[in-house]
């Protein structure tokens, strides 16, 4: 496993160890969890992406008009 040196205000390091504490981790481990959310999370332009093909895909449909189908739904029981 790699070490690594980062530069962190001392105010959110200080936040970083209250936090690893109160989820019983270290401070790497909290670290370790947050980067990985972080690369997980899509970007703006994959999102963009998604959204794009979500709409192409629904392209030719009539558009719902939610409050009827909530009425409906609704009424049916």
């Amino acid at each position: 496993m790699a070490k690594v040196m980062v530069s962190i205000p001392d105010d959110l390091l200080v936040e970083i160890d209250r936090r690893a504490a109160e989820r019983g981790t270290t401070r790497s481990g909290l670290l370790q969890a947050a980067a990985r959310r972080e690369i997980a999370e899509p970007t703006r332009e994959e999102l963009k992406a998604l959204l794009a093909r979500g709409r192409a895909a629904m392209a030719g449909y009539a558009p719902i008009d939610a409050v009827a189908a909530i009425r409906a739904d609704r009424d049916s029981r």
